[in-house]
């Protein structure tokens, strides 16, 4: 297959460009051995089927997948200065050939660092049902989803709204607050009031947020904002999207003792792991 990183397109086999992606997004520190091999594995057939499901996707660019969270992540130095290289290598190699289909085909395998307690439905994020995407509560006996609060002054949020045409709210800025949210409690739709009024879906706030501020500010649309005299407080949980795999709640769920098959049937009802 063909990929661009660091500006280069390089021709890799699929399993080593499985093994430089998974190494990039997850690292299992402070998990014992056990549950870090099984989350290597469930990563990697995550990553193969995202990988042989978008083969070609920058076919007009003359390459198939690039090396940004546009696709996934890959970093093939990893392979080099990774503590956990050998165990991912392994694990890929454990899983080699395998992936995540639903109804003979592969499943759009995207997944996430912490659903903050419930995952999202597809539609809900970005529109169009996907049988096998939905919104479902990730209930464990210990809470492992991180809780995060961020302050924002209104003239910063005003810059980071205005620079982009289609979030702009021009000299001023009056109000931000959610109008409605899904089943997850995700913010769907964020009213925005002003010199001009928008109503903005929830990820297209936290993209044009994050691109202006940081991609640590708004860490997902599981949220509550609140504003005191000029500063506005996003309260939430959960880091990403919401949709699909919780690499947080599968890392718990590996250690209360599921196997990968029952992890990845959590996180897609419906799908199975097919060679």
């Amino acid at each position: 297959m063909q990929v661009r990183t660091n500006g280069r397109v390089v021709s890799i086999p699929l399993d080593e460009y499985v093994l430089g992606s998974t190494l990039a997004e997850v690292s299992p520190v402070n998990q014992s051995a056990d549950v870090t091999e099984i989350i290597f594995e469930v990563q990697a057939i995550l990553t193969r089927t995202y990988a042989v499901a978008k083969i070609g996707r920058h076919s007009a660019d003359g390459f198939d997948l690039c090396d940004t969270t546009h696709c996934q992540v890959y970093d093939p130095n990893r392979i080099r200065t990774s503590r956990f290289a050998t165990v991912a290598r392994e694990a890929v190699e454990r899983t080699s050939g395998r992936i995540l289909t639903y109804g003979q085909r592969p499943v759009e395998a995207v997944y996430h660092a912490d659903c903050g307690g419930h995952t999202a439905a597809a539609e809900s994020v970005w529109g169009g049902r996907v049988p096998y995407l939905v919104s479902e509560p990730d209930n464990l006996s210990i809470d492992p989803h991180r809780k995060w609060r961020v302050s924002v002054t209104a003239e910063k949020l005003r810059s980071a709204l205005n620079a982009n045409a289609a979030t702009a709210v021009g000299r001023k800025l009056d109000d931000v607050r959610v109008a409605t949210r899904d089943a997850s409690g995700r913010a769907t739709s964020v009213s925005v009031t002003g010199e001009h009024a928008r109503t903005l879906r929830g990820e297209q706030l936290r993209s044009v947020v994050n691109a202006a501020l940081g991609d640590r500010t708004i860490q997902s649309t599981k949220l509550t904002i609140t504003r005191t005299n000029a500063t506005y407080v996003f309260e939430g949980a959960g880091f990403g999207h919401g949709v699909g795999l919780c690499q947080v709640g599968a890392a718990a769920r590996a250690k209360r003792g599921d196997a990968v098959d029952e992890i990845l049937a959590h996180y897609f009802p419906g799908a199975r792991v097919s060679k």
